[in-house]
């Protein structure tokens, strides 16, 4: 099986170093500028170690099973470029909401899963990043098409180490990781601290409860159904990842474009969309925004 990850990024090079170590036929397609660095080899150091050295490319090649680790605003110009096969299953793993239906719109939705990846990982420099903490990636289709082929990423991801299992409903699994990026990213990002900081300092748990709570009111007036209690589960994920830079906090750092977009951003779209008050996200996402936009 030809397996592509297409995203040399923290997430992608995690993920290609794993599976090509494994002895899987791995590709990881990368902009042209890293070429020349990523062919040396990508490595993993932290809590999960492992080296190897997959095929580079800086365009997509035919392949069995894809999985797309960019920046939810970068899906779409990596799936219009997709050399896909007939049985093709592609994977689009990111954080917020309705990535893989974007890429299910162009592609096909019979050859999209979304995929949930409960990881700490660092970008170090092309081809190096560094693991915080890696607990699972959840696996999941609303087509049954794709359904029938999650069995493919299911048997890399394991072979390759990496616990994985397929969610009966992935939409919930991505509002439950959502809860957690909702109630951490913003405001780490804003305050500049690491996950940690949000249960020590009062006045910020109440703030993250206030952005999770709204976005489980927002998520039940949807009609999604989750087995977990959403602020519970965002608390507990701090208390795991308390050492951690949140990714949205990475990005400001570097100037770079967040995903505010889709997570407290598509709560506040889909909450205004149901009527469904959103005031504290709703100012999370503005100063995000801001941030940014002074970053330019």
């Amino acid at each position: 099986m030809k397996i592509s990850v297409i995203g040399a990024g923290a997430l992608g090079t995690f993920y290609a170093a794993m599976l090509a170590a494994s002895g899987q036929d791995v590709t990881l397609v990368c902009r042209p500028h890293d070429r020349e660095e990523l062919e040396k080899g990508v490595s993993v150091t932290g809590a999960i170690q492992a080296a190897a050295k997959p095929h580079i490319s800086d365009r997509p090649v035919p392949s069995d099973l894809v999985f797309i680790t960019v920046k939810s605003y970068d899906v779409m110009t990596a799936v219009e470029g997709l050399a896909v096969n007939p049985g093709t299953l592609v994977v689009v793993i990111s954080n917020g909401l309705g990535s893989d239906e974007a890429a299910g719109a162009v592609i096909g939705s019979c050859r999209v899963a979304a995929g949930v990846s409960y990881s700490g990982v660092v970008f170090l420099e092309p081809g190096k990043v560094k693991v915080a903490g890696y607990t699972e990636t959840v696996l999941g289709s609303t087509d049954p098409g794709a359904e029938d082929r999650l069995d493919l990423a299911l048997l890399a991801l394991e072979k390759a180490g990496l616990k994985a299992r397929i969610a009966d409903d992935i939409r919930a699994a991505q509002w439950e990781k959502l809860f957690a990026n909702v109630g951490i990213n913003a405001i780490t990002a804003i305050t500049g601290v690491n996950n940690g900081v949000l249960l020590e300092v009062p006045e910020l748990k109440v703030l993250v409860t206030a952005a999770v709570t709204e976005a489980a009111n927002v998520a039940r007036a949807a009609g999604i159904r989750t087995s977990v209690n959403p602020v519970e589960l965002t608390c507990q994920v701090i208390r795991d990842t308390a050492g951690n830079r949140s990714s949205m906090l990475q990005d400001l750092s570097k100037a770079k474009r967040t995903e505010i977009d889709v997570l407290n951003g598509k709560v506040c779209e889909i909450g205004r969309a149901l009527g469904v008050p959103t005031p504290v996200n709703d100012t999370l996402a503005a100063l995000i925004r801001g941030m940014e936009h002074r970053k330019k």
